[in-house]
Formats: structure tokens, sequence, C-alpha cells
């Protein structure tokens, strides 16, 4: 009984690094031990009304606050329930996207929700986290997947470059989300170039790794970084897609995808899901060439996932 307190609590601090905001928020409010009627009317109290309809679907998920009214709510929910100032509020991002790719300065800057299992991975990359997370930006990024001939992704290698937007990062942290019942200790990581292993966490139950690659030197701001790593996949079950999240803009995006005979996709098709709150969708059909390989490539890409998605005979 003594431990509950803290698990909430745990589980709240993490929440409001990684998002959703609905998770967040519910948490929050359960560790409270408010009802949303006792919420509801603490609000009203302070002049701000929002009725008990919208306060239980914003804890759903089933929609979220957008106005400036709404915004200043969630302010006081913040106050309310005791937590850092625009904790929640930095969750929900910008108003909800309405076209395929919506360009704006402040997305979501969480995983939550983008890769599953979100929880799993929160927890594996929480641990990792320190002063250099949000100092460095993708200007481009290529990862090639290869898939064996059992249908199972085998090992993505990635070639980023980085720039630094503030002063003195050190360190990158790089993650993969393995496919459903791949063991946790199937997943490793390598640094392969510019860049060396620091701390690696893996999940005890979920197929999530997470890797620190500490870069050769301390970036200046609006100085670029070139490196590469690798992560390999031992065993586990055959795939039916891969997917990368992105928390911030990148200028090029470069995804492949090589299968191995005899086992090849009668049919591949790019994914994409623009921004933490939108359904990952199923893009145009993608040609595999003589060389067994499928790729996409994109350019300004917003906060949001993109991926290939394939189907076996």
């Amino acid at each position: 009984m003594t431990g509950r307190p803290t698990d909430a609590g745990h589980e709240v601090d993490v929440l409001l690094r990684t998002g959703p905001f609905p998770e967040a928020l519910r948490a929050a409010i359960e560790r409270s031990g408010l009802t949303l009627e006792r919420l509801r009317d603490r609000l009203d109290r302070r002049g701000i009304h929002v009725s008990l309809s919208t306060l239980s679907y914003w804890r759903l998920g089933r929609s979220r606050p957008e106005r400036a009214a709404s915004l200043r709510a969630v302010q006081a929910i913040e106050t309310i329930l005791g937590l850092p100032r625009h904790s929640l509020e930095a969750l929900l991002g910008p108003p909800r996207p309405r076209g395929r790719w919506v360009a704006t300065q402040q997305q979501s800057r969480r995983y939550g929700g983008m890769l599953q299992p979100a929880q799993s991975l929160a927890e594996t990359v929480e641990a990792l986290v320190g002063p250099s997370d949000g100092k460095l930006r993708l200007w481009s990024q290529d990862d090639a997947a290869t898939v064996d001939a059992n249908g199972l992704i085998r090992q993505v290698h990635t070639r980023q470059v980085l720039r630094a937007v503030d002063g003195h990062p050190d360190r990158h942290i790089a993650v993969y989300c393995g496919d459903p019942g791949t063991a946790p200790d199937a997943l490793t990581a390598e640094a392969v170039r510019n860049c060396r292993l620091g701390r690696v966490r893996r999940h005890p139950r979920a197929p999530v790794i997470a890797a620190e690659l500490m870069l050769d030197q301390t970036l200046r701001a609006g100085q670029t970084h070139l490196l590469e790593y690798r992560f390999t996949i031992a065993e586990g079950s055959p795939g039916l897609d891969y997917r990368r999240a992105f928390r911030y803009p990148v200028g090029t995006y470069v995804l492949s995808v090589s299968f191995t005979e005899p086992k090849l996709p009668v049919r591949c098709f790019g994914l994409s899901q623009p921004g933490v709150d939108a359904a990952l969708t199923q893009d145009d059909e993608l040609p595999l060439t003589p060389g067994r390989l499928v790729h996409l490539m994109a350019r300004d890409v917003q906060p949001g996932v993109l991926g290939i998605g394939w189907e076996w005979s």
C-alpha cells in the first residue's frame, strides 16, 4: 500500500514527458484523487466553465483542447492537480492537422502514441534522456531495413546528419521497437561510424531497445554531425511493416527495405501518420524492384510517422 503513491507518481512523470495528452491527464487526475465532478467544480470556482462531458472526452482522447478558452482550462488544471506549469499543455502541440502534412513550428515532441508499445517505449527511453535531448535536429536520415528469408526484420542500418540547435550536445538517443513476439534480449545496438555506444536499455517485457550514441565531439550551435548505427534482431516473428517516428521536422528521409528470396511480399505500400493524434494510413503502392528492394523518399517531413508496409502471400 505504501508503494502505490510512488508508482502513480512515476507514471505521471513519465507520461508528462512522453504523452499522449489523454493518458497524462488520466494519470494525473487519478493521482490527485479528484473525481471529474470535483475537478469541474474547482474550475468553476476560478471562473472557468468546462462541461463534465468535455472533461471526460479530453481524458478519453475523444476530443482535445484547441480553443483559447480550452487551453486556459488546461493551464488551470495543471495548477489544480499540482503539475509543472505548461506540462500538460506541451503535450497538445498545435491544432489538429487538416491535411496530409501540415507545416507547423511546434508539433508534438513526444513519441507517445506514434510508436507501440507506447508505455514500454516511454519507460525505456526515460532512463537515457539528458541535457542533450532537444538540442539536436535531424537534417537528413537514411534507414535501410533487411528482411530475411523467413520474413523477419533482421537488421536496420541508419545514417543520420544531425544539426545542433543549441549549445554543447554530445550524445543522441536511438530507439527501436521490434515486432510483437520478439524477445527483448534479441535486440542489440551497434555504433558504426562517428559515434560510440554509451548506455543501452532494453524493456524487461516488451521488444524495445534504446541506445545512447556518444558523439566524437561536443557540437556548437549550428554545427552538423554525420553518424551511423545499426540495430540487429536475432529472432522473432515475420513482420508486416517498418515505421520511423519523427519528433521534429526533418529535411530529407529515405527508407529502403530489402527482402530475401524465396519469401517475397506480394504487395508493398507507404504508411504515414501526420502527428500524434492522427491515424496511421495506408498510402500508394510501392514497386518492388528486381533487386528485391522497395523504397520511399520524403522531403520536408513534419513530426509524425513514415514507413513501408507489405503483405505476404
